[in-house]
């Protein structure tokens, strides 16, 4: 009999053995067999047996429902499978067809169409090929023409046609004929250079308008006019040493007769040395003459330069170069007319040690070793202009009221003090009550050049001028400060103190310059406003943790990329050493950090899943931060972390931290305690804490 129940018919199935579902090759008859114990009982035997039974009838039973469940399925796949079948045999009845008559439209039309259009198509390719030799012919014709061209000195129309001629062989270039031709033409182009540069060297004695107009069109043309001014330099430089070297030269071969002396190979000041009295002025006059010609050449180039800024455009940038390689060549002049004349004169006028640059700074030592009496005051005089300098770069590029408020500590006391004591005792601030023996000693208050801009976001406000006036500025200081043992030496015992005081107050206080000179750039680099703003949009007291960062950070990212495109744009122009780059990265680091703490700071509501909203934004940005920049910590990074870990703190905890954490402002300490505590507290214990905040901030004010 089968069991009507489910749960009966159930129990029967549970009750059968793991065994006899171990394996399909399970021995059922084997397994019962070996069971069987030594004394059979019939009875007992009739009651297993019947059992084992009604196990079958209940497995059997759930089998047959099992297929009468799934017989609708089963014919309908088997519907599905015969429907298949019946596709597939159209398919491949479609197919032979489609086939048989592509077969015949391949004999039919397809081979006699295509080989009208092969021939077609041979025939554009040779015409291209045709037209393309017609072009190459007069290529191999070109360096004829550029011979001819640079007999006239038609430097300019040379280049030109040497470059259109390298850009149609690159058009060419998979013909073998051109590879050579292009080489060849390479070749032209460095001939060409070289005639430029023996061109340029010609106007160093004398100067054609015409021909340096030429010339310096051609560098134009090759994108090398930094190149042309770096040779101009370097000709000047030559032309001088070489124009005085052969008149000493010839007044001390003459005065000393039949000597045997090797003078053609001594230096420059060893041979000014052999220079006797009688000779002195005649040598001098002499040099003063030959080096006319020179000086009247670097007059008429630095009045060429002076009037094409005006007629084109010029970046300040390559104004300020070119001032600079000027500034040189004629401190270059005047150094060898000097030189001949502190060899021979116990005497020297102070004031002629500002006719020449900081980089002589070595012939200065020599002076004031053959000069003792007068060393203090060249060193004086030397400090002077080195504090001058200082405090010019300070207020070209490091002079901005938004310091105070910065919070950052850009100019120490130190600094603060040394500026204010160059303007006391150097600068002439027009005072009424100052007497004229006071304004006597000063100088007037430096002006920078209107081709300087500083306000422009393109050039990332004047970086390339700020970096060139700094980092000269700190180079200067670097090279004092491996000269002071050896300007120790030369110093009067009395007078050292000075040269110490110099040491500690003026020269170690350049490379702070960098602060607040790079900060400007840094604080109108990336728009920290709309940062803000943006911030103010989010919504913090959300009830679900938040997997998604805030828009304001990919908008803050999106600013420092911009940054970073915009810092190797200006690298191309001047090359911005690392400390500079990390300054620059951290002051802005620096701002946006700051930036957004103050944004935490002007939440109303805040729940805990709004907090933790708070770091998932901070790592996002500081995981894509790190790929912009190699600056390692990143600054203030703690900064924001520990503000908003303080959304934590409970009420003593909060004073503690308030007490510790004097480097938030008032506004954001009030703000932890409003929406960090909110309602936890009672009136009267956020009283305390905003009294704790109100005592920390009165010292401030």
């Amino acid at each position: 009999e089968q069991p009507t129940d489910p749960q009966a018919e159930q129990e029967i199935i549970d009750s059968i053995e793991e065994v006899y579902f171990s394996s399909d090759s399970f021995d059922t008859v084997q397994y019962e067999l070996e069971k069987l114990p030594p004394d059979l009982n019939l009875l007992e035997l009739e009651e297993y047996r019947d059992k084992l039974k009604r196990q079958q009838a209940a497995v059997s039973k759930r089998v047959a429902d099992l297929i009468l469940e799934k017989q609708p399925s089963y014919v309908k796949e088997l519907e599905r499978v015969t429907s298949l079948q019946t596709n597939l045999q159209l398919a491949a009845v479609i197919c032979t067809n489609a086939r048989r008559q592509l077969r015949s439209a391949k004999e039919g039309f397809t081979e006699a169409s295509l080989g009208l259009l092969a021939n077609q198509r041979r025939r554009q390719l040779l015409t291209g090929l045709l037209k393309s030799l017609r072009t190459i012919k007069p290529l191999q014709r070109t360096d004829v023409r550029l011979s001819e061209m640079l007999e006239e000195e038609d430097y300019s129309g040379a280049i030109q046609l040497c470059l259109e001629c390298q850009k149609a062989a690159s058009t060419f270039k998979h013909y073998n004929c051109i590879s050579e031709l292009n080489s060849k033409l390479q070749d032209t182009l460095e001939q060409i250079e070289e005639q430029l540069d023996v061109a340029l060297s010609k106007t160093c004695k004398h100067f054609d308008v015409s021909h340096y107009t030429k010339v310096q069109l051609a560098y134009k043309l090759l994108g090398k006019t930094q190149t042309a001014m770096d040779q101009l330099h370097m000709h000047f430089t030559q032309a001088i040493h070489n124009t005085v070297f052969q008149v000493v030269l010839g007044y001390v071969e003459l005065c000393a007769g039949n000597a045997d002396t090797k003078f053609q190979k001594m230096p420059y000041k060893d041979l000014c040395t052999h220079i006797t009295t009688d000779s002195y002025i005649p040598c001098l006059t002499d040099l003063c003459k030959a080096l006319w010609e020179v000086m009247l050449s670097y007059h008429l180039t630095m009045q060429w330069h002076d009037e094409h800024y005006k007629e084109e455009e010029t970046t300040p940038g390559a104004v300020l170069y070119i001032n600079m390689i000027c500034i040189h060549i004629s401190l270059n002049l005047w150094f060898y007319i000097l030189y001949v004349n502190l060899i021979c004169l116990p005497f020297i006028y102070i004031s002629l040690f500002f006719l020449i640059d900081f980089a002589f700074i070595g012939k200065y030592m020599q002076m004031m070793n053959i000069l003792k009496p007068i060393a203090f005051d060249v060193i004086h005089c030397v400090s002077q202009l080195f504090d001058y300098y200082l405090y010019a770069v300070y207020t070209f590029f490091g002079r901005n009221d938004m310091y105070e408020s910065s919070g950052l500590g850009l100019i120490s006391s130190r600094l603060r003090t040394t500026l204010s004591r160059i303007q006391e005792s150097l600068i002439d601030m027009v005072s009424p009550h100052a007497s004229p023996e006071e304004r006597k000693e000063k100088v007037p208050s430096p002006h920078l050049s209107q081709l300087v801009i500083l306000m422009s976001s393109d050039t990332l406000y004047g970086l390339a001028e700020r970096v060139v006036a700094t980092e000269s500025l700190v180079f200067l200081a670097e090279q004092f400060e491996f000269l002071q043992p050896h300007l120790d030496t030369t110093m009067p015992s009395a007078k050292k103190p000075f040269l110490q005081q110099f040491y500690s107050q003026t020269v170690s206080t350049a490379s702070e310059l960098r602060k607040p000179i790079y900060w400007i750039v840094a604080a109108k680099a990336i728009d920290y406003e709309q940062m803000l703003l943006l911030m103010a949009g989010v919504k913090w007291d959300i009830k679900e943790i938040m997997s998604q960062h805030n828009v304001y950070v990919d908008v803050l990212l999106k600013e420092f990329e911009k940054f970073n495109q915009r810092l190797g744009d200006v690298s191309k122009i001047v090359r911005i050493p690392l400390p500079v780059s990390n300054v620059l990265w951290e002051h802005c680091i620096r701002l946006a950090n700051r930036t957004l703490v103050e944004g935490y700071a002007n939440v109303k509501k805040c729940s805990n899943e709004g907090r933790a909203l708070m770091q998932l934004d901070f790592q996002q940005f500081l995981m894509k931060l790190e790929k912009l920049t190699d600056l390692r910590p990143i600054p203030d990074k703690e900064f924001v972390e520990t503000y908003i870990k303080a959304y934590y703190l409970t009420e003593n905890d909060m004073e503690q931290f308030i007490k510790n954490h004097r480097e938030y402002s008032m506004k954001q300490l009030t703000n932890l305690v409003n929406v960090c505590l909110g309602s936890h507290i009672n009136k009267k214990a956020r009283q305390k804490l905003l009294a704790a905040i109100d005592d920390i901030d009165r010292p401030k004010r």
